[in-house]
């Protein structure tokens, strides 16, 4: 009768997990308000891409192949921007994109992807290591640059690029984000964000991220996407693996300039990633030519706290299933 009794409980804790498994991680980051807007496929070769809403959207690929739609990917204008692989992107408005990549080759459109205008190197071609894979842009005049190794800004539309120093401290670059002119934030492959306002002569360590177990593996793409609307309120997502793996990607959130974090794990397979400037807008590259589009729906407190104490719950179930006891089942019995 008592092995009835536990077979029975076993397969109740087993549905209820079953059901909660989607909405909850291991490392305490719940599934937040993330939508999936659509899967989107195209003939060209993709290495980044980023929707700027869900109407315009830019795709970089092997040896300068751009693609440009304005109709949400149904249809693709393909261009050649004589350059090397691309890697990273930055989509201003719906005419104004600047990419780089490999070669030091930096490129950009003030026409929505039709032509390319060739940019002033962005690095020494003899001594660069890794390809440029992070851009960040105010106008069409202001915007940063970076590699893993090496951070650039411009003030004059690629004209020049000012190199400054990374922070001492800093493990490599995962990305970068300039909100205003001569401020912005650095994020290194740990974790640890960095702020500056002086246009990147001098550092500051703001936070870091609880990352759990989760990690940036070494690779040329961007895996690591970063916005801040002001000095206090940004978003940073890590992607844990490229192209479609089924693998984390977190999302992460603060409200007071990296003091607290919020986090949550986004629904969609591992890949590159870009985020809009505005309208929470999250590109991920989830297979060969294809794209995800996600779009985060903010939730009031109240709603962001009952979820909460339901992940704090399955975290209790999920200890079951690694041990039946009859103290754990206690614990639930007094959760559910």
């Amino acid at each position: 009768m008592e092995t009835i009794v536990k077979k029975s409980i076993g397969q109740a804790i087993w549905i209820l997990s079953m059901l909660l498994i989607f909405s909850c991680t291991s490392n305490g980051a719940t599934q937040g308000p993330w939508q999936v807007v659509g899967v989107y496929n195209a003939d060209q070769n993709i290495m980044t891409a980023g929707f700027l809403d869900e109407v315009h959207v830019a795709t970089g690929g092997v040896i300068g192949e751009m693609g440009y739609s304005n109709d949400g990917g149904q249809t693709w204008l393909v261009t050649d921007a004589q350059s090397d692989c691309r890697y990273g992107m930055d989509i201003v408005s719906p005419d104004l994109i600047w990419t780089c990549g490999g070669a030091t080759n930096v490129r950009r459109s003030v026409d929505g992807g039709k032509t390319w205008q060739a940019q002033t190197a962005f690095g020494d071609p003899f001594t660069i290591t890794t390809p440029c894979h992070s851009a960040s842009f105010f106008d069409e005049t202001t915007g940063w640059l970076a590699n893993s190794n090496i951070f650039g800004t411009t003030n004059d539309g690629g004209q020049t690029w000012i190199m400054q120093s990374i922070p001492e401290t800093a493990n490599k670059i995962a990305t970068i984000d300039t909100y205003q002119p001569d401020h912005g934030y650095l994020l290194d492959q740990s974790g640890v964000l960095f702020i500056t306002q002086d246009n990147g002569q001098h550092w500051q360590e703001r936070s870091r991220l609880d990352m759990g177990t989760l990690k940036l593996p070494a690779t040329a793409y961007q895996l690591a996407a970063m916005r801040f609307a002001d000095e206090q309120h940004g978003m940073i997502v890590i992607s844990s693996s490229p192209y479609g793996k089924d693998e984390p990607v977190i999302a992460f959130h603060t409200s007071d300039g990296g003091e607290t974090w919020d986090s949550e794990l986004v629904p969609v397979l591992a890949g590159p990633v870009y985020l809009a400037r505005e309208g929470g807008y999250l590109t991920v590259i989830t297979g060969a030519n294809q794209l995800t589009l996600l779009n985060y729906i903010k939730v009031n407190n109240v709603e962001l706290t009952q979820f909460k104490i339901i992940c704090r719950k399955f975290r209790v179930i999920r200890g079951l299933l690694l041990g039946f006891d009859r103290r754990a089942l206690t614990a639930v019995g007094s959760c559910l």
